[in-house]
């Protein structure tokens, strides 16, 4: 248990470790594209004006919008993988079913009707559970 214990812990630990050093290179990967950006505007502005400097900075940016606009409507067409059936419920297992048969045969009268009766008692129980129940709201009026 201890064990256990120990190695949750420490695949717990390495998770966060690594989600705190993936949003530090998320940080510094903004961080650099700002400062990329602001050189390239300088640069652009030197030689063409602040108006085209601007202008040209807006077309580069809406062109990587446009590729991965593009990007995204590609990947969202590519048909869906297909996923397993679910699982058969366990009484529809003939090996289920005839496993049962043979326990009933087994079984005296007297131990079918007990366990039919508990049964019965717990189907009752879930059936009339606590989602059946209406709930209590205190009223303003007195």
């Amino acid at each position: 248990m201890n064990s256990l214990f120990r190695e949750v812990s420490n695949r717990l630990d390495r998770i966060f470790k690594s989600m705190i050093f993936a949003a530090a290179a998320g940080a510094a990967a903004i961080a650099s594209l700002f400062f990329f950006s602001l050189a390239a505007f300088l640069l652009l502005r030197l030689g063409y004006g602040t108006l085209w400097a601007c202008v040209i900075m807006g077309a580069i940016y809406a062109l990587i919008a446009l590729a991965a606009l593009i990007v995204i409507l590609l990947l969202g067409r590519k048909k869906p993988v297909p996923q397993a059936p679910p699982p058969k419920p366990v009484w529809q297992d003939p090996l289920v079913v005839s496993s049962a048969l043979q326990l009933v045969k087994s079984m005296r009268p007297r131990t079918l009707l007990t366990l039919a009766a508990v049964g019965a008692f717990v189907a009752g129980l879930v059936l009339t559970g606590e989602k059946n129940k209406p709930t209590d709201r205190p009223t303003d009026r007195i």
